[in-house]
């Protein structure tokens, strides 16, 4: 099976939710278990999940890993290993919570491993006025999520968050 059919057996709900949630979970977490993109391989991805997958399976996530590897060897260097950690963990978040769909999320990744997307960056403490030290892009995210808890309709926090989800590949159809 092609990463593209997992992709759609996912979405008609042939391939049970918690191997899909397990596969993605590896995806966004394996890469937290190094220092940097330059050593990590599509094994350790496999080695993360908690399920053994049928054979079928196994050459789609493997599809998918080696473009989680690519990522990972593209974005290497110490920086923006730490930026495309957190933006995938940022990713998992909110496919899991129903704003980031599958396949757009894949996408987002084969555009970022071949140079046509960029990892998000921003200068925060240009944006907010101020940031703490390390302050990542989802702690970015879960600022303006607390500031539209408080103002839903605070234009300046919608505007930010909506080029942050289209940056991090949300189209908006989810």
């Amino acid at each position: 099976m092609k990463l593209d059919a997992w992709i759609a057996a996912s979405l008609r709900g042939e391939i049970g939710e918690d191997e899909v949630q397990q596969a993605l979970w590896s995806l966004s977490n394996t890469p937290l278990l190094y220092d940097s993109g330059e050593t990590i391989g599509t094994a350790d991805y496999m080695q993360a999940l908690e399920h053994v997958p049928s054979p079928e399976e196994r050459q789609a996530l493997e599809e998918l890993y080696d473009l989680a590897v690519l990522l990972c060897r593209r974005s290497a260097e110490p920086e923006r290993y730490d930026r495309m950690q957190d933006v995938l963990s940022l990713q998992f978040d909110l496919w899991a919570s129903g704003v980031l769909r599958l396949e757009d999320w894949i996408s987002w990744i084969e555009g970022a491993v071949s140079g046509k997307i960029e990892l998000p960056e921003y200068d925060f403490d240009e944006v907010l006025g101020s940031a703490p030290e390390n302050f990542m892009i989802q702690d970015f995210h879960d600022e303006l999520r607390f500031r539209l808890e408080d103002s839903p309709e605070d234009e300046w926090a919608l505007s930010h968050l909506d080029e942050l989800y289209r940056r991090v590949g949300v189209t908006g159809e989810a």
